[in-house]
């Protein structure tokens, strides 16, 4: 082998030493040993192998440690795994792009124009006016609505809620007082309220309607504050307390049409619904309306109760009571409140019917008896079962039943006659208990027990 030239010879024979050690460990142990990357593979030339050993180019310096093993086929382990093993190796990630700075400048909040609570407030103001006075809008509402979200967005709902407030509390004031010293006329009095009332729920919904994001934002998150219908009618209630000449007329002119109804008057039933209705809208209707009412109807009817009981016969006063009934139930379908038809049914029956029951039973029930009115014997036991009063026409039953029937009994010279007379006479009872009396199974045993007495009468 050729020595390398510019080298001493020292580094030659430590060269040579190394290397040739280095070649027989491998030969003679054989070991696989892992590839090592080679340090000096940008200064060493290529290798080349020939059976006579390691030869180098000129001008460079052989440096054993930087060889691998695993360059000498010599010393190729076969037992180590192909190339395509190192297939599953993960990938090396590609280069990614650089990601771009962006750079967020901050905005500054813009600041509200002077006097800008004031200038919308002005705006909106003047639109409720408008409302009020039935006037055209003084802008497109369109605008007056963003107005309020312009408000509420900037925290000013607690404000613009009260401004509201007294606004609409000045006009409906106005609105109430205006009422007072009207038309002595009961009936164009209560035209004048009623147009008041509906002229309110017509403005309220008109403000309503503007100021809806406030109802549904700063009205919502507090719980004090009233919806502004709601409010609307706070105030209408308020101030119509402070004028007590206007709820008095008022409830004389309903009180006045509902008592001419009932002597027959045609009246206009529109105007009792509608300001009924106003009633129970504000809260004030048991109140203000029906205990008077009540008390009204009580007064009527004891009065018609006796001059009717005094004037006419059984019958008729029977089937006017019905129909009295009958007239009270469709007042409370068509213009009074429903809460008010038990009250009002129960004071008509106490009047009509329970102050006069004993007078009804003496007066007629023999006559309907030996008649055999059915329908008429049907009526007072419907009526009577209203006003829990049929034990009393129980014993009237019993009375009949004994005085008829001993004359049947006692009658000597009509003996021959008195077993087809009991007959027929119980047929007749039987009839009646059948059509008029619903069968009910008390009365049934007051038959039987009132025979088994004039049984007895023989014995």
């Amino acid at each position: 082998m050729s020595l390398p030239t510019k080298r001493s010879a020292s580094a030659s024979a430590t060269a040579t030493a190394t290397t040739g050690t280095a070649s027989t460990s491998a030969s003679n142990n054989f070991l696989p040993m892992k590839k090592a990357k080679s340090q000096a593979a940008s200064t060493c030339s290529p290798l080349d192998h020939n059976k006579n050993g390691l030869h180098h180019s000129e001008d460079v310096v052989f440096d054993p440690s930087s060889m691998s093993l695993d360059d000498d086929p010599k010393l190729v382990d076969y037992r180590t795994p192909p190339a395509t093993a190192n297939l599953s190796r993960k990938k090396a990630t590609p280069p990614q792009p650089a990601k771009k700075l962006v750079i967020k400048l901050v905005k500054a909040k813009p600041t509200l124009p002077t006097n800008f609570e004031e200038d919308t407030w002005a705006k909106l103001q003047s639109a409720i006016n408008a409302i009020f006075l039935k006037q055209p809008a003084p802008c497109d509402l369109e605008k007056l609505y963003q107005a309020v979200n312009d408000l509420c967005l900037h925290k000013m709902g607690g404000s613009l809620y009260m401004r509201i407030e007294k606004e609409c509390e000045a006009h409906i004031s106005a609105a109430l007082q205006a009422l007072v010293g009207q038309s002595p006329d009961l009936v164009v009095f209560l035209k004048l309220v009623e147009e008041c009332w509906h002229d309110l729920c017509d403005q309220m919904l008109m403000i309503r309607s503007i100021a809806l994001y406030l109802d549904r934002t700063y009205v919502k998150q507090t719980p004090t504050a009233r919806s502004l219908w709601d409010m609307g009618l706070h105030l209408f209630r308020k101030h119509l307390s402070l004028s007590p000449e206007v709820e008095h007329k008022t409830v004389t002119g309903l009180l006045r049409m509902i008592e001419r109804e009932r002597l027959g008057e045609t009246v206009n039933r529109k105007p009792l619904g509608h300001l009924l209705k106003m009633f129970t809208s504000l809260g004030i209707y048991a109140e203000s309306f029906e205990i008077p009412f009540l008390e009204c109807t009580s007064e009527f009817y004891a009065a018609e109760g006796m001059t009717y009981m005094q004037q006419s016969d059984v019958p008729d006063y029977l089937k006017h009571v019905e129909s009295r009934l009958n007239e009270e139930q469709d007042r409370c379908k068509i213009y009074l409140d429903t809460s008010t038809k038990k009250p009002l049914i129960a004071t008509a029956e106490r009047q009509l019917l329970e102050r006069h029951i004993s007078a009804i039973l003496d007066k007629g029930f023999m006559m309907l008896m030996d008649g055999h009115r059915i329908e008429d014997l049907k009526r007072i036991y419907s009526l009577l079962l209203r006003v829990n009063a049929l034990e009393s026409l129980r014993q009237a039953l019993s009375m009949y039943i004994r005085r008829t029937g001993q004359g049947l009994v006692m009658d000597e010279e009509k003996d021959k006659d008195m077993v087809s007379s009991l007959l027929e006479f119980k047929a007749s009872l039987d009839s009646i208990w059948e059509e008029s009396f619903s069968k009910n199974e008390g009365f049934c045993i007051t038959i039987k027990d009132a025979f088994e007495h004039l049984i007895n009468l023989r014995q």
